[in-house]
């Protein structure tokens, strides 16, 4: 049983100085930075959502499903929750 607590106390000095590594970290990147790369993930998005509609094989429901899909990846990448209706769930 002792030696479970002392493992339990380990982890959590452990778990402490890896988060504390990791704040430090976050404190010294610039905000502007990590708006910059949202900004140019949004523009893959957009990006990849005009390839697929200037892409002749797909129709129009399927280029419809697979930017929902482009969509959906770029909001669970920022782990942003969207609640909507959609007529294929």
């Amino acid at each position: 049983m002792q030696n479970k607590r002392n493992n339990s106390v380990a982890l959590a000095l452990y778990h402490a100085a890896v988060g504390k590594i990791v704040l430090d970290y976050v404190e010294q990147i610039d905000s502007e930075a990590i708006e910059r790369a949202m900004e140019r993930r949004a523009v893959q998005t957009l990006e990849a959502m005009r390839r697929i509609l200037e892409d002749e094989r797909y129709t129009d429901p399927e280029c419809f499903e697979i930017i929902d899909d482009l969509v959906m990846q770029f909001f669970k990448e920022l782990e942003i929750k969207v609640e909507r209706h959609s007529e294929y769930d």
